[in-house]
C-alpha cells in the first residue's frame, strides 16, 4: 500500500483531534473538579456516582431523623431530673412533717409549699419539644395533663399505644416519648405520671385535714420516685442507643462522601500533570508533521 501525503494527513488530523479532545476532557476537570460534566464522558463513574449520592441522601434522612430523637430524648431526661429533684425535695418535707413534731400552722404552711411545687411538677408534665408535648401521645395541640378543679385530681389522655418513633435505618426506629404506662414497677394499667400528681393532691389534704395519713403518703411518694427513676434509666437507654447509631452514621455518611469525591471528583495533582503532558503531546504531533506535510497544511491545522 502506497503511503500518500493524503494518508499522512488524515493520520495527523486524527491524532491532532485525538490530542484536543484529550486537552479539552483534561481542562474541564482542572475547572470544575469532576471527571465528567455529562453521563456520556464516563458512564461508569456517572453510573457509581449516582448510586453513591443515592445511599448518602438516605444516610443524611437518618441522620436528621436520629438527631431529631436525640433531641427529643434529651428534654425528655431533662424533664425526668426536674421531676426527680421535686419528689426528692417534697419527700424530704414530707418526711419532716409525718414525724408529729409540728403544728397545724406549720403543716399548712408546709401544704402551701408542696401545692407550689405541685404546679411546677404540671409544667413539668405538660413539658414540649418543638410544639409537641413530650408525654402526650397523639393528643396534638392538647395539654397531657388536666386536672378537676373541684377535686385536684388529673385525667390523662394519652394512651399506651400512643408512641412516637422515629427510623433510624432501614428496619431500625426508637421509641422517643413516655405515655405514663410504660412498665416501671407500678400496678398495672396505672399510669404513673397521673398516680404521681395525684399522690400530691392526697398529700396536701392530709396536710391540712388528716396528717395521721403522712405515714402511707410517703409510701406512695417513694413508689412514685421510683417510678420516675426508672423511666429515666428507660429514656436514658434509647438515648445511649441513639448516639451509638449517630456515630455509626456519620461514619457511615463521611465514607460515602469520600467515595463521592474519589468516584467523580478530579485528582487535581494528576489532572494538571496529564494535562502539561497532553499539551506537550499536542505539540509534538503538530511538530512531527510538520516535517512530512507541506507548510500550507500546517498551517491550517495550527490553532
Amino acid at each position: 500500500m502506497q503511503i500518500t501525503p493524503l494518508i499522512l494527513a488524515n493520520n495527523l488530523l486524527q491524532n491532532v483531534q485525538t490530542q484536543e479532545n484529550r486537552i479539552s476532557q483534561l481542562q474541564s476537570e482542572a475547572t470544575t473538579g469532576q471527571v465528567f460534566q455529562v453521563p456520556s464522558d464516563n458512564p461508569v463513574a456517572a453510573e457509581n456516582t449516582l448510586s453513591l449520592n443515592d445511599a448518602l441522601s438516605s444516610v443524611n434522612a437518618y441522620q436528621t431523623s436520629a438527631n431529631q430523637a436525640a433531641g427529643w430524648l434529651n428534654q425528655t431526661s431533662g424533664a425526668l431530673s426536674s421531676a426527680i429533684s421535686l419528689f426528692q425535695s417534697v419527700i424530704s418535707t414530707a418526711t419532716q412533717a409525718a414525724n408529729g413534731t409540728l403544728n397545724s400552722a406549720d403543716l399548712n404552711a408546709i401544704a402551701e409549699a408542696v401545692a407550689q411545687d405541685q404546679k411546677t411538677y404540671a409544667q413539668i408534665l405538660n413539658s414540649q419539644y418543638n410544639g409537641e408535648y413530650l408525654f402526650g401521645g397523639y393528643q396534638g395541640a392538647g395539654a397531657p395533663l388536666t386536672v378537676n378543679p373541684s377535686t385536684g385530681l388529673a385525667s390523662w389522655p394519652a394512651e399506651s399505644t400512643q408512641l412516637m418513633r422515629f427510623a433510624l435505618g432501614n428496619s431500625s426506629t426508637v421509641t422517643v416519648n413516655l405515655t405514663g404506662f410504660e412498665n416501671v414497677g407500678q400496678p398495672t394499667g396505672t399510669n404513673y405520671f397521673q398516680q404521681s400528681y395525684n399522690d400530691l393532691t392526697q398529700l396536701v389534704n392530709d396536710l391540712k385535714t388528716n396528717p395521721s395519713n403522712l405515714a402511707n403518703d410517703l409510701g406512695a411518694l417513694n413508689n412514685d420516685l421510683a417510678y420516675l427513676t426508672s423511666a429515666q434509666s428507660l429514656v436514658g437507654g434509647r438515648l445511649n442507643r441513639v448516639q451509638d447509631i449517630q456515630t455509626q452514621l456519620h461514619s457511615v455518611a463521611y465514607n460515602l462522601q469520600e467515595g463521592v469525591a474519589q468516584t467523580g471528583g478530579a485528582d487535581i495533582a494528576s489532572v494538571t500533570v496529564e494535562l502539561a503532558q497532553a499539551q506537550q503531546a499536542y505539540q509534538a504531533a503538530l511538530q512531527s508533521g510538520s516535517q512530512i506535510l507541506p507548510m500550507s497544511l500546517l498551517s491550517f491545522i495550527n490553532p
